[in-house]
Formats: structure tokens, C-alpha cells, sequence
């Protein structure tokens, strides 16, 4: 498979954000790619509410209305600024979506292809095929403050207890210039928040055309020829408004992934730079990747070598990735990605590529005998 002309052949869809009818002609293209390749598949339909920047642009300037009208009334804006911090955390989290339901649904596609080989367990290969926006205001906010969300969260909550003060009385200076300092945070994060809703679609080749593409060559190198896992692929719509096609797609098949036979590999933005795999994942509160999918990866490193090909380190992954809504259900899960903005040659392609099958087949090597042990005491004990 030629991953550059694959790259170049899915990113010529323009505009693929989340709902949109270049993001359908996308997940089209991957099904038939998917059956050339000799495998089943399938598209799922998903209805899901995109707009986030706009929405979280709103919880923004719903905390500095606050902020203002704490001055003359403290329970008044207290309790906006409150509410704000609420929407805000249930929203980055995927708890609840309370803003995102006074806008409209739009209707995404994942795009499936199952495996039913027998094998005890299932490893399932996922990368997210929508382009997110060239927003360069908040690209500059997450470079500045690493968590965008969680900078709000804690610029909200200082407006809390400032609020809190001056309902109890207190006044002065002091506490004006504390109060100034997070409304003017959350007054530039508007204006980030925004950029995500106002900016030009991306062409996303590194992210994350790139990933996409490498899980269609690690299924066509793996899919049938893993000694105790089936390959199935799941290739993601709505990623950029948090892992909303991942999320729709777990809750779906819920009762097939059992926590203690599955495996999660997640590929994400695919640049120049070296190999990195997540030891976290997650806005505001970043969950931790599943432990032995972690130590695989830095046994890869560390055979590797500080010269090696991968340069191989680990990184804390600050968004809600299809990786991230998978741990947050307790599957083990970990998301692999090349590091930088520039566009991957053949030879980064192929790195990536390289570092996930052996990652796989590591796993595969090591789980295997344990879960075909489990398989044939299973049949032993029905027999």
C-alpha cells in the first residue's frame, strides 16, 4: 500500500469536519478502501452536536457576565460563574452536554470493519478520519497553557471564590485586581474559543489522514494472522468535538468488548517528529493509559535506542481522543502518534507504521497464551 498516495487520495475530501458531506464522502471512501482490502464493512451513522467552540465561547462569557455583575450583586454573578463552571466541566468530560443542546444535530459516520475469527480476544485498531480547524488563536492558547479546559475551569473557580468573598463582605483593591486577572483570562479564551467555530477546515494529512491511513495498513497486515486476537477497525467521525463518533460507536457495541479480552490502539496525528505514545489522556482530569500497553511501548524504546528509528517517548495527551472515551468506559487503551505539525514522508509513515505492529505483535505474544488458556478452560467447562 502506498501510504502517501493513500494520504493524498483521502485529504483531497476538503472540508471533512465533523458533520459535513466532505466528511461522508470521506468515511465512503475508507469503507471501499477497507473492502478492497478483502475485509467487511460498514458505515454507522451518527447523529452528534459539533459546534463545541461555540458552545464553550458561550460558557466562557457566561463566566465574565458573571464576573461583572458580582460587583454589584456577588450571589447574582456567583452563581452565573458557577453555572458556567458546570456546563464547562460536563461538556470536556462528555458527562452531560448541557450547552451543546440549544444547537443543532448534524450526522456523522464511523466507518466498522468487525472480525470474527474466533479468537479469545479482540484488538481493536482506531484513528479518527475528520479534520479539525486551522485555529490559530487557540493553538496559541494551548501552547501557553498546555490545557485549554482546565485553564478555564480553574479561571472559573477563582471567579467563584471571589464571589464568595464579596458575599461576605469583603471589598477593596485586593480583591478587585485577583478578580481581574481570571475575567481577563476567560475574555481571551472567548476569543479561542471562537476561532475553533470562525476558522478555515485544515486539510488534516497529519491529523489525522495519516493515522487513518496507517490503520488500514496495520489491518491489512494483521487482520487474520494475530494468534489470539481478532482485528477489528474502527475508522471515527466527530473526534474534534470530543470523541463524539467514538463515544456513539463504544456505546453501541458495549456488550461485544469484554474489559478483560479487548485492547485499545488509537492512531492520532502523524507528523515528522518522533514516535510518542500516551501515558495520559484527557481534558481537565487526564486519565491514565492502560499500564501494560504502556510498558510494551517503552520496551519498544528502550530496544530501540536513544538513535534509534521511533526516538520513542511518552506524553501526556491534553484532549478527549478516541483513546481517551475509551478508558474512560475501562478499556484498556493507548493512543500512538508522531509528534509535529510538519507533513510525514514514507519514511515517518513507515516509522509509525512499524512502531504499532510491533507494539501489536508484542501484545499479542504476551496476552495470547493467557486468553487462549481462558478459551479452553471455558469450552471445557460447557463440554
Amino acid at each position: 500500500m502506498d501510504a502517501v498516495a493513500e494520504i493524498a487520495a483521502l485529504t483531497a475530501h476538503r472540508g471533512r469536519s465533523a458533520g459535513t458531506d466532505a466528511e461522508r464522502r470521506s468515511a465512503v471512501h475508507l469503507r471501499d478502501r477497507l473492502r478492497d482490502l478483502g475485509r467487511e464493512a460498514d458505515l454507522q451513522t451518527v447523529a452528534v452536536r459539533a459546534r463545541f467552540g461555540l458552545v464553550h465561547a458561550g460558557h466562557a462569557l457566561l463566566a465574565v457576565v458573571g464576573s461583572v455583575a458580582a460587583v454589584e450583586s456577588p450571589a447574582v454573578g456567583g452563581a452565573l460563574v458557577l453555572l458556567a463552571a458546570l456546563a464547562t466541566l460536563l461538556d470536556a468530560t462528555n458527562v452531560l452536554q448541557l450547552g451543546r443542546r440549544l444547537t443543532g444535530r448534524r450526522v456523522s459516520q464511523n466507518v466498522e470493519s468487525l472480525e470474527d475469527g474466533g479468537k479469545p480476544g479482540t484488538l481493536v485498531l482506531v484513528a479518527h478520519y475528520d479534520a479539525g480547524r486551522d485555529a490559530r488563536a487557540f493553538a496559541l492558547a494551548t501552547r501557553l497553557l498546555r490545557d485549554p479546559w482546565r485553564a478555564t475551569l480553574l479561571a472559573m473557580l477563582a471567579l467563584v471564590a471571589c464571589c464568595a468573598l464579596r458575599t461576605l463582605g469583603a471589598e477593596g483593591p485586593a480583591l478587585t485586581t485577583v478578580q481581574f486577572v481570571p475575567t481577563v483570562l476567560l475574555i481571551l479564551l472567548t476569543t479561542a474559543f471562537a476561532d475553533l467555530e470562525l476558522s478555515e477546515v485544515s486539510a488534516g494529512e497529519t491529523d489525522n489522514a495519516a493515522g487513518a491511513v496507517t490503520v488500514l495498513r496495520l489491518a491489512d497486515a494483521l487482520g487474520g494472522r494475530l494468534e489470539s486476537f481478532d482485528v477489528w477497525v474502527v475508522l471515527t467521525g466527530a473526534q474534534k468535538p470530543f470523541a463524539l463518533g467514538m463515544s456513539s460507536w463504544l456505546k453501541a457495541r458495549q456488550a461485544q468488548l469484554d474489559r478483560e479480552r479487548t485492547a485499545v490502539l488509537n492512531v492520532d496525528s502523524i507528523g515528522a517528529g518522533p514516535v510518542t505514545y500516551s501515558r495520559r489522556e484527557g481534558p481537565v482530569l487526564a486519565l491514565r493509559s492502560h499500564r501494560q500497553l504502556v510498558r510494551l511501548c517503552e520496551e519498544i524504546a528502550e530496544d530501540d535506542g536513544n538513535d534509534g528509528a521511533y526516538s520513542a517517548r511518552s506524553r501526556i495527551v491534553r484532549e478527549r481522543s478516541d483513546a481517551a472515551a475509551a478508558i474512560a468506559r475501562g478499556l484498556p487503551a493507548l493512543t500512538v502518534s508522531r509528534a509535529g505539525v510538519d507533513r510525514a514522508g514514507a519514511e515517518e509513515l513507515d516509522g509509525a507504521f512499524a512502531f504499532c505492529r510491533e507494539l501489536v505483535l508484542r501484545l499479542d505474544a504476551e496476552v495470547g497464551p493467557e486468553l487462549r488458556a481462558e478459551l479452553r478452560s471455558a469450552a471445557g467447562s460447557a463440554a
